[in-house]
């Protein structure tokens, strides 16, 4: 990493490392300000606190000084910056091979290995993360293992997750992100009991480590408990100074927990106030997200149709974001304008806005927007009955709560069981605290212990209402 600065190119050193293997991530982002300050023409430091930092607006900024000022970089450190920065105005097809080439140059080097896995992962390319990892023989970088249990934990290869978790916790003993890591891919493989112990014996050892504290208000939230939940919310927030994103992640949780118990009054305010704040601090995507979250739950057409009118405005305001998030969030918003116009029954929209959707993703080369296109498509299908064209685009997003009870039902119209089976085993063990997965996942959960659905898995069809959407 070049810098006319030694001072400057040892603290982005040791901001990397507190990053990677402490998940350290605020103190980090203090260090790489301070680089940044000692050498304002440092291009890689710029562009490592753009992709670590915590304030969107940061981001934003951070990302174009480190494209302003590459020309004082390496020829691979501007490939680097040249691939985010493509990735960032969503010009994947051209990102995507500088990646290749970077990670051709350095294959066993641990940042540019993190770098690139980091992106996959971010990009729902789990497999390639993990070929990348492997590939590079890298065995001694607690960060990399860290990783590499989320990502198998993605691929729901659990058991070998734990793995990679056993060899985090013992290469950095007495640390409390270990824990904490294993406590969150124990959430996610559905043991709730031992994740608590884990985020728990995390906040032992070091009392400030806030996102164990959160850890737990997830669990409890996942566990069903919701009062229970918020309550520990409560606590994190009120013991500790929370970097932005990070607490308009938490605030989301807390407001789903509503979601999960029906009380859609007590949600609308919860997401209100987060899509306020976004709002004030003019963050364009999470204000977005929020209010195309509160669309999907409610239960009048309308007053949905207007949430993603909100969002569609937010998204044309573009502040504090990069392109591919705002693309990346416009194809949730078609998706949700998708489902919710078969939910009323009004085919025609349910067309023009899948045909949006199917043109933001053609030759995108983003796996995220595919991934939302497959669903809304897999949504279509099923609602023309032609079933097994249904399977083959829900197939392709199993990480989705909302695509995994369309499947569970095309695979019984079929006669699929072994298929039906499979997959609702999947969806009940589905633990990842989101909005998507509170309107599902508690529902059939209780479904599968009744006779309506437990042994037969009798077909589950898309809720109608004779209410119109536009």
């Amino acid at each position: 990493m070049t810098s006319q600065s030694h001072e400057a190119r040892q603290l982005v050193q040791q901001a990397l490392t507190l990053y990677l293997d402490r998940v350290q991530q605020e103190p980090a982002n203090d260090i790489l300000r301070k680089a940044v300050k000692i050498d304002p023409d440092f291009a890689m430091a710029h562009e490592l606190l753009a992709q670590i930092s915590l304030n969107s607006a940061e981001q934003v900024s951070e990302q174009k000084a480190a494209f302003a000022t590459r020309k004082h970089a390496t020829a691979s450190e501007q490939t680097v910056i040249e691939w985010y920065q493509d990735a960032a105005d969503h010009k994947l097809l051209a990102a995507i091979p500088e990646m290749n080439e970077v990670i051709r140059q350095y294959p066993h080097d641990k940042w540019v290995v993190w770098m690139t896995t980091w992106w996959l992962m971010s990009q729902s390319q789990f497999e390639r993360a993990l070929d990348v990892y492997e590939q590079s023989g890298i065995k001694d970088s607690p960060g990399l293992l860290n990783n590499m249990g989320y990502n198998c934990a993605d691929l729901r290869q659990f058991d070998k997750a734990f793995v990679y978790m056993d060899q985090y916790v013992a290469s950095m003993p007495g640390d409390p992100n270990p824990l904490d890591s294993y406590a969150e891919i124990l959430r996610l493989a559905g043991r709730y009991d031992q994740s608590i112990q884990h985020y728990r014996a995390a906040l032992a050892i070091d009392p400030t480590f806030y996102s164990s504290q959160f850890g737990i208000a997830d669990t409890y939230s996942l566990m069903g408990d919701q009062a229970r939940a918020r309550r520990e919310y409560e606590i994190g927030f009120a013991r500790f100074e929370v970097p932005e994103l990070q607490q308009v992640l938490w605030k989301t949780r807390r407001a789903s927990t509503y979601v999960r118990e029906g009380d859609y009054a007590g949600a609308d305010k919860a997401f209100q106030e987060i899509a306020d704040y976004a709002h004030s601090r003019q963050i364009s995507q999470v204000e977005a997200d929020t209010y195309r979250q509160m669309a999907e739950y409610q239960q009048d057409p309308k007053q949905a149709v207007a949430f993603l009118n909100k969002a569609d405005a937010a998204l044309s305001e573009g502040n504090n974001a990069q392109k591919i998030a705002l693309q990346q969030e416009e194809a949730q918003v078609l998706r949700a304008r998708v489902e919710l116009a078969l939910k009323t029954e009004d085919a025609a929209t349910a067309k023009s806005n899948l045909l949006r959707l199917s043109k933001l993703a053609a030759n995108s080369g983003d796996k995220l927007i595919d991934l939302a296109y497959s669903g809304a498509e897999g949504a279509v299908l099923f609602s023309h009955e032609h079933y097994q064209d249904a399977i083959s685009r829900l197939e392709e997003d199993i990480t989705d709560p909302r695509s995994l009870k369309l499947l569970i039902a095309a695979y019984q119209n079929t006669g699929d069981s072994a298929g039906a089976k499979q997959t609702s085993e999947l969806l009940a063990n589905l633990n990842d605290p989101t909005t998507e997965q509170a309107m599902v996942v508690p529902e059939f959960k209780k479904c599968m212990q009744t006779s309506s659905c437990g042994g037969d898995l009798r077909p589950v069809s898309l809720p109608h209402s004779k209410a119109q959407a536009q």
